[in-house]
């Protein structure tokens, strides 16, 4: 704190010579003018520092003595703003940086979206654009809880919307409670039928009556859950039917044919060291592009660069470089060894997407061959996979309600 308050005070360091050195410290402790790190640099000679505004109470004390007073160094902020009068428009523009800084800070230019999978982000993006909620908004005007609220209505199929705002950033986390395969969620009475063949391994009915068990042997078309209650008497006989929406966690196994071919004669487009540069320039909605012209047998390769202060603090103002590169096509041929690797790796691909769907891969019984012209992976895949959907329940006439004199 002391050191700071120094700083904004300011202070000097001087330099007395006179025959009186020693009357000269002496007045100045009689008058409480606190003096630091004093130096006797010769007989009649002393250097000091001291707070700027006691530097003006010396005039007598230099009178009395005799002294002559060099100021040797000054420091603190009244001397820093003394030296920037002369730069004003250096001044200026920090002031200005510092205001457009200020300006963008308070502001979302980046709306980032993540764990989407049916809906795009482009989608998504426009349903908030009608929603008011835009690039270069105010922070202050958006209200998360309003933002995911609104998401929620418009999307049923997601579970948990959460919107929360870093920096310059406004992010949309959400989670899809439907995946590929299962039907949108309605409150009407339905049942539920199996989309594939296959047997039933797991079985978790919440709403409904189920139809078959675990072990079972399913068909596409077969009803697994009855959306239709059965209501009994005492004497097990049914007085009325009550309709409810079926609601069931439901997963088969059954096997998923599988076929690729590799011809290990290809061509490949190579490119060439013929390379000419340009740049593109975005701010806001403004942009400026000096890029080489389009030609046939020519590739264009963009790379943006956006700015930003710090991973949040994004700035509405992306650079890049725009690269175009000749290339001509080449006929290559695969070794049996490179065309065995790339159908692996085409295979592991197929595996890692039907797992990010939730489907489990529980034995793999494709084999890869290779003859002179193509590489050949055939076979099947044993998955678990969840299955269901909804059909509308059969409505049967209420029973007759039966009297003592009709029995």
């Amino acid at each position: 704190m002391l050191k700071k308050s120094k700083f904004r005070s300011g202070y000097v360091r001087i330099r007395v010579q006179g025959k009186e050195t020693e009357r000269f410290l002496n007045l100045c402790r009689s008058r409480g003018i606190e003096l630091k790190k004093i130096v006797h640099t010769g007989a009649k000679t002393l250097e000091f520092n001291l707070a700027l505004r006691d530097f003006f109470l010396l005039a007598p004390i230099r009178r009395k003595t005799g002294s002559r007073i060099h100021i040797l160094e000054r420091h603190g902020l009244p001397f820093f703003l003394a030296g920037w009068r002369k730069r004003k428009a250096f001044l200026s523009g920090i002031v200005l940086c510092g205001a457009i800084l200020i300006f963008l800070s308070g502001r979302i230019w980046n709306i980032r979206i993540q764990g989407n999978v049916k809906n795009a982000t482009p989608e998504i993006l426009k349903f908030l654009e009608e929603e008011g909620i835009t690039h270069g908004m105010k922070k202050s005007r958006i209200d998360c809880s309003a933002v995911a609220a609104a998401v929620r209505e418009n999307y049923p199929e997601t579970a948990w919307v959460s919107a929360r705002i870093e920096g310059t950033r406004l992010i949309l986390d959400i989670k899809e409670g439907n995946f590929p395969g299962e039907t949108k969620q309605d409150e009407e009475s339905c049942s539920i039928e199996a989309e594939e063949e296959g047997v039933i391994v797991k079985m978790i009915t919440r709403t409904g009556v189920p139809q078959m068990k675990p072990g079972d042997v399913c068909k596409k078309g077969d009803l697994l859950v009855l959306g239709r209650l059965d209501i009994r008497n005492d004497s097990q006989e049914v007085v009325r039917y009550e309709y409810v929406h079926a609601d069931a966690d439901i997963y088969i196994k059954r096997e998923l044919s599988y076929y690729k071919e590799i011809p290990l004669e290809y061509e490949e487009a190579v490119l060439l060291e013929d390379e000419k540069s340009g740049f593109f320039l975005k701010a806001g909605n403004w942009y400026l592009e000096a890029a080489p012209k389009k030609e046939e047998g020519r590739v264009q390769i963009r790379e943006a660069y956006p700015f930003h202060i710090t991973e949040s603090f994004i700035l509405p103002v992306t650079a890049g470089k725009i690269t175009s590169r000749a290339y001509e096509m080449q006929e290559k041929t695969l070794t049996a060894e490179e065309a065995k690797a790339m159908a692996y790796d085409k295979l592991y691909e197929y595996e890692e997407n039907l797992m990010e769907k939730g489907v489990q891969i529980s034995a793999n019984n494709v084999k890869i061959e290779v003859d002179h012209e193509t590489c050949v992976s055939r076979g099947t895949l044993e998955i678990i996979e969840k299955t269901g959907r909804q059909v509308p329940v059969e409505v049967l006439e209420q029973p007759v309600e039966r009297t003592t004199e009709d029995g």
